[in-house]
C-alpha cells in the first residue's frame, strides 16, 4: 500500500497538508473518514489496471456512491458551503424564467423534470411565481443522486410551499417518456470529462496513477492527432484542454425521453471556436472548495467540486443530430434581461418599501446575474425543443445560434 494510505491518521495528515497549501479550511474528522474509504476505492481500481483515465477518477470523485462528493451528506451549496449557484443567490433568477416555462408548457404539457435541484430553492421560487401567474405545473420531477440534497429540497418544499408538496416527485432515473419543460442549471459541467494535451504532432491522454505521495497525473500518448476535431492544429505545443466524451451520451438520454417540450440548459461554457482558442492553453478544469477556487483535480478527494466548462457546440449539434431543434443560444444577461428580470427586480423592490437593506441587495443580486465579470456573460442559456415550436422571449435581445 502506498504511504498517503498506510492507514487513516496518515491520510489525515495528507489532507490537512494539502488544505494549509489552499489556505482553507481543515477538513473534518467526519470527512476525511469519507474521503480516506473514497480514496481506498480508486486506489484499488488503479492497482487493478495500472492507471485509469481521468474521467474514471472524476467519475468515483464525485459520484461515487455514499462517497463521491455529489453522493455523499456533506454541505456544498450556499455560503456555508463550497459554490452558491444562481438560484441560491437570488430568486429572480427562477421568476424570470417562469414566462419561458409557460410558453413551453402552452406547446407541450404543464410538467417540469429538473435535472440535481440543489437545495430545491429553483423549484420552489418558480412554481410560487408560476402559481401567482396560474399556471402551476401538474408534476414537478426531480432526478437527484444526493440523499442528502433530496432531503434538504423536500424539507424547503414542504417549509415554504406545504399546499403544492404533493405535486413533487423525485426519481431515479429518467422516465422513459415525458412532456414538459427539462430543466438543468449547472449539471452539465459536473460530467466527467477525459483532459487531452498535444505534444508536437500527437495528443496525449491523462491517467490517473499511484505513488506514495497521492494520486498524479501520467500522460499516455494517443498516436496521431484526432482530425475529428478542427481546432487541434492550430494549438500551440502543451496546449490541455477537456473531451466531453459522456456529454453526448447525457444528452441523447434526455433527448430520448422527451416526447414533447423543450430542455432548458444554464451553465458556464463556451462556443467550441472559444473553447478551444489556442490562447486557452489550461483548459476550464476548476475545482470548488469552502468557496476556493484552484485546478488541482487530485486533491481533497470527495470533497471539492470539479467541473469543467461545457462546449455549447457540441451539445447543440449532439442535440440536433438526435431530432432536437435549437430554439436560442446566447448569454444568461441577454436572457434573462430579455425575459424581463428588471421588471421582476422592480416588482420585488416595491413590496419592500422602504428598506434601504433589502434594496442593495436587490441591486448586489442584479450585478452578480447581469455583469460580465460575473454570472452575466461567463453563464450561457441554451434551449432545444423537440415537436414544439415554441418562440421564447428570452432570446428577443439576441439570439446567437451562428456562434455554435
Amino acid at each position: 500500500m502506498v504511504h498517503f494510505l498506510k492507514d487513516y491518521p496518515t491520510y489525515f495528515d495528507w489532507l490537512t497538508q494539502q488544505c494549509q497549501g489552499l489556505k482553507v479550511p481543515w477538513v473534518s474528522g467526519m470527512q476525511g473518514k469519507v474521503s480516506y474509504k473514497l480514496s481506498q476505492t480508486i486506489a484499488g481500481e488503479i492497482e487493478k489496471a495500472g492507471a485509469i483515465p481521468f474521467s474514471q477518477f472524476m467519475h468515483h470523485a464525485l459520484y461515487e456512491p455514499g462517497l463521491g462528493y455529489y453522493s455523499a451528506g456533506s454541505h456544498k451549496l450556499g455560503e456555508g458551503g463550497d459554490f452558491v449557484t444562481a438560484p441560491e443567490f437570488s430568486p429572480l433568477f427562477a421568476k424570470t424564467f417562469a414566462q419561458s416555462f409557460i410558453s413551453i408548457f402552452e406547446q407541450s404539457a404543464a410538467n417540469v423534470l429538473e435535472l440535481g435541484a440543489g437545495t430545491g430553492t429553483f423549484a420552489v421560487e418558480l412554481v410560487k411565481e408560476l402559481e401567482v401567474q396560474g399556471n402551476l405545473p401538474e408534476q414537478y420531477y426531480i432526478l437527484e443522486v444526493s440523499a442528502d440534497l433530496k432531503q434538504r429540497q423536500r424539507q424547503a418544499i414542504e417549509l415554504k410551499i406545504p399546499h403544492l408538496a404533493n405535486r413533487f416527485k423525485w426519481l431515479d432515473h429518467l422516465p422513459n417518456e415525458f412532456s414538459g419543460v427539462i430543466f438543468a442549471n449547472e449539471v452539465a459541467d459536473a460530467l466527467p470529462i477525459d483532459l487531452v494535451r498535444k505534444q508536437k504532432s500527437s495528443l496525449q491522454k491523462a491517467q490517473v496513477k499511484l505513488d506514495d505521495s497521492g494520486f498524479r497525473l501520467r500522460w499516455q500518448d494517443t498516436g496521431p492527432m484526432l482530425e475529428t476535431n478542427p481546432y487541434v492544429r492550430q494549438w500551440p505545443h502543451g496546449y490541455t484542454t477537456e473531451q466531453h466524451l459522456q456529454t453526448e451520451f447525457w444528452l441523447g438520454g434526455l433527448v430520448e425521453c422527451l416526447t414533447k417540450g423543450a430542455i432548458i440548459l444554464v451553465d458556464y461554457g463556451y462556443s467550441a471556436d472559444e473553447y478551444y482558442a489556442p490562447q486557452r492553453t489550461q483548459g476550464t478544469l476548476q475545482c470548488y472548495y469552502r468557496q476556493h477556487k484552484h485546478n488541482d483535480a487530485l486533491l481533497l478527494p470527495g470533497l471539492q467540486d470539479i467541473s469543467a466548462s461545457v462546449n455549447f457546440s457540441q451539445i447543440a449539434y449532439a442535440a440536433h443530430k438526435l431530432g432536437a431543434e435549437i430554439v436560442g443560444y446566447c448569454e444568461q444577461a441577454l436572457f434573462l434581461m430579455s425575459s424581463g428580470i428588471e421588471r421582476e427586480a422592480a416588482k420585488l423592490a416595491e413590496t419592500l418599501g422602504s428598506d434601504t437593506m433589502a434594496q442593495v441587495k436587490i441591486s448586489q443580486q442584479l450585478k452578480k446575474l447581469l455583469m460580465p465579470d460575473e454570472m452575466g456573460e461567463n453563464c450561457k442559456v441554451l434551449i432545444a425543443a423537440k415537436n414544439c415550436p415554441v418562440q421564447l422571449q428570452g432570446f428577443a435581445l439576441s439570439n446567437k445560434l451562428h456562434r455554435l
